[in-house]
């Protein structure tokens, strides 16, 4: 079975294929089986032809069905490709789910999933009315309203709709709001606005920056990682907000991954602020996976 999301959103792919996971492991639970789900980026690491055609044919003993998931592996390889046509009748027949997130196509690549894919759906950036009335519905969800203004606004300072962008940093506004944080403002006409800018002065009480443990997180290994987070921990931070500096950065880095691991660990902290540190440590383990 074979599923294909295509267009550049990475907010809603990547919100989609987040779904298609969790029913996935529900119904695999339900079912008593084990869960495998595998998952291949083509923006983070080459994936070779060998490696696609394995992860097309291999089984596993202890899983009836795996979920795998291919993210933008067609466009840079076409050997990938025609390995896929060859096995179009394969894959559908299969008991394994193949979804696939592309996003560009090619008219060929679209015929293809036309003829085997059993749904395909578009992801592409939303236009400044739909994002709009998405603020607007999300904002609700999370218990409180917005004006006009006050939407134009936010919607502004996120930056252009193109790639998700804009949803991923509205999203992290409204979570911010829900815990209390200010407000953004509209800059000074003529002045460039910085989205995460307030984000500095969020922690300027709070003794030492937050930025340098953020970094170190990002750019060292596992161990180092953990380290910097019981560093932080050490020097007084506040970990129930560390989350807001670690999603700026992975923005920043444009870590798509990154930032939806970010915003499930924001969302856990939210619901569960005791245990904030526990819930950074399994952030921290996920994006060095």
């Amino acid at each position: 079975m074979m599923y294909l999301l295509l267009g550049p959103n990475s907010y809603q792919a990547l919100r989609k294929i987040g779904e298609l996971k969790s029913a996935f492991y529900k119904k695999s639970r339900q079912a008593g089986g084990n869960v495998l789900v595998e998952e291949f980026d083509g923006d983070a690491d080459e994936i070779q032809p060998e490696k696609f055609y394995a992860a097309l044919e291999q089984g596993n003993l202890f899983s009836k069905t795996r979920l795998v998931i291919f993210k933008n592996v067609l466009e840079s390889n076409e050997s990938i490709f025609k390995i896929l046509k060859k096995n179009g009748d394969f894959i559908k027949a299969s008991r394994d789910i193949f979804v696939f997130w592309e996003k560009e196509s090619v008219k060929s690549t679209l015929n293809f999933f036309k003829k085997y894919a059993e749904k395909i759906q578009e992801v592409r950036p939303l236009t400044k009315k739909e994002l709009a009335a998405w603020v607007d519905k999300k904002a609700k969800a999370l218990g409180f309203g917005l004006s006009k203004e006050e939407c134009a606004i936010i919607i502004e300072e996120a930056g252009p709709p193109a790639g998700g962008v804009a949803e991923w940093a509205l999203e992290n506004e409204l979570e911010k709001r829900v815990l209390g944080a200010p407000a953004p403002l509209k800059p000074p006409a003529g002045k460039k606005s910085d989205f995460f800018g307030d984000l500095k002065s969020d922690f300027k009480e709070a003794g030492a920056s937050p930025f340098p443990f953020v970094e170190k997180i990002f750019s060292a290994s596992l161990g180092w990682a953990l380290l910097a987070l019981k560093e932080a921990e050490i020097s007084g931070q506040d970990l129930q907000r560390l989350i807001y500096p670690l999603l700026w950065k992975a923005k920043q880095k444009r870590m798509a991954d990154a930032y939806w691991h970010g915003i499930l660990a924001e969302s856990a902290i939210r619901r569960d602020p005791k245990n904030a540190y526990e819930i950074l440590e399994r952030f921290i383990l996920a994006i060095k996976a």
